[in-house]
């Protein structure tokens, strides 16, 4: 949800709730392998339950009958209750985000209408040199 994709309200509205949905979509799987598997919950990893839930979709939806997709859905359950974050007692994660800043503007139109600003590519370190050889 870092980059939104939208142009008006209503549809910012409408992605922003269909990432709410998802998010929580993903916190359920881990309170039911939480749950059924006596872990705590807080090491249940959100990213790789979204890697899993991801991997194991295609399965389930691919499943030919009821019991093989109760049994792929267990099988999912009991991959994120066995892959657990370590225990890191004390250990404090600051909300600090990281972004690469670039010396380049952002793509907003299609690459045959997108001009370049001339000023851009003259990002350097330190002192510009002078790359004419001597007369």
């Amino acid at each position: 949800m870092e980059m939104l994709r939208c142009n008006t309200s209503a549809i910012l509205e409408k992605e922003f709730m269909a990432f709410l949905i998802a998010h929580n979509l993903i916190r359920c799987v881990m309170a039911e392998a939480a749950s059924l598997h006596a872990v705590p919950l807080e090491r249940i990893s959100f990213k790789g339950t979204l890697d899993a839930v991801r991997q194991f979709s295609n399965a389930i939806a691919q499943a030919r009958n009821r019991k093989m997709r109760r049994q792929l859905w267990e099988d999912l359950l009991l991959t994120l209750a066995r892959d657990l974050v370590p225990d890191r007692p004390g250990r404090q994660e600051p909300g600090a985000l990281k972004r690469r800043l670039k010396c380049y503007p952002r793509l907003t139109k299609p690459r045959r209408r997108h001009r370049e600003i001339r000023h851009r590519n003259k990002y350097r370190k330190g002192k510009r040199r002078n790359l004419r050889a001597p007369n």
